[in-house]
């Protein structure tokens, strides 16, 4: 049997960061500061995702090394009887094509939270498509995630934690393409970043097929270079890094590196940096756990499948320091 590649065997690894804050809404560095402190920490991609005002950068920041997703970040928030936030949902549209300069779902007078008027003035909008209203409920919320998708933009669910949101709430958001397993602008419990793994398998056991991403939501320039998403792809050009996106080729990590994940024969097999252990995760409690008694690093395993019972397979890698690493989901065929 032929393999099967949950990670492309071939391409390159580039590091990504999904969720970034600039000048142009509520952060302290420009789009080119931010450009520069990701290049010497390592990244070849940010997507530039300011609140409420989608900008494109691509043109001007993109280089050989260097490649600006163009996006913008999307707030829905509860209010109180005092007009103070409690929940709030946090999306991410990331542009699936670079020739799009068109914010979907706009409006010409409300929702500009973070962003100076400044640059609501650079936004372009159908001016033919009437204001859409954030109507905080999930009806609306899957609404916007649907046009958005529908006008060719990855729609990522944020930080559910920090937004006080809870599954039975989120867990009806059908329409989003990935969810932030790391968050690591969001400290909200015992100061610690924002894991939201255990969410994340519910959702693959509703059969939901959405991805995992990981970000930094940087606002100050010591945010930056705490989680990212690795993006498999044959070069870094807009069409292929969004040709992996839109096919789950990349992981979600704050550490630990997957070279190789694949199927042969009925195994998973993966392969992965000095790791303290390896976990292969199912929608049953069919699982393995890979660990040295003694402490010492482990850097492979298998797996073998239950195709009657396991639904999907993934793998969660965590590294000797504790960082933790997650693969996203490969659903199995009955």
């Amino acid at each position: 049997m032929a393999k099967e590649f949950i990670l492309s065997e071939t391409g390159n690894d580039y590091r990504a960061n999904l969720h970034c804050h600039t000048t142009l809404s509520d952060a302290r560095l420009t789009p080119q500061e931010v450009k520069e402190q990701y290049k010497k920490l390592g990244y070849s991609i940010v997507a530039y995702t300011d609140h409420d005002v989608f900008i494109p950068h691509h043109k001007e920041l993109s280089d050989e090394s260097f490649l600006a997703l163009n996006g913008f970040e999307a707030e829905f928030i509860d209010l109180n009887e005092k007009r103070r936030k409690r929940r709030t949902t946090h999306l991410c549209m990331i542009a699936l094509d670079e020739n799009i300069v068109n914010q979907p779902c706009f409006h010409r007078t409300e929702y500009l939270y973070y962003a100076p008027e400044s640059s609501r003035e650079l936004v372009k909008y159908d001016e033919n498509e009437p204001d859409f209203d954030r109507v905080y409920n999930p009806e609306t919320v899957r609404e916007f995630m649907r046009k958005c998708k529908e006008k060719g933009f990855f729609v990522t669910y944020n930080h559910p934690a920090w937004s006080l949101e809870t599954f039975e709430q989120y867990g009806t958001y059908e329409e989003m393409d990935a969810m932030e397993l790391i968050n690591g602008g969001s400290f909200i419990i015992d100061g610690q970043f924002e894991f939201n793994h255990r969410d994340f398998e519910l959702f693959l056991r509703q059969g939901k097929k959405i991805f995992a991403v990981a970000g930094d939501d940087n606002h100050r320039a010591t945010d930056a270079g705490v989680a990212w998403t690795v993006i498999r792809a044959p070069k870094l050009t807009y069409k292929d890094i969004c040709e992996s996106l839109k096919k789950g080729n990349f992981y979600a990590t704050n550490g630990p590196e997957i070279k190789s994940l694949y199927i042969e024969d009925g195994v998973m097999h993966v392969e992965t940096s000095e790791a303290r252990r390896i976990l292969f995760n199912t929608a049953i409690r069919h699982a393995k756990h890979i660990y040295n008694e003694d402490g010492t690093a482990v850097t492979s395993g298998s797996f073998e499948i239950d195709y009657d019972e396991d639904e999907y397979v993934r793998v969660t890698v965590v590294g000797m320091d504790g960082s933790v690493c997650y693969s996203n989901a490969y659903f199995l065929d009955k």
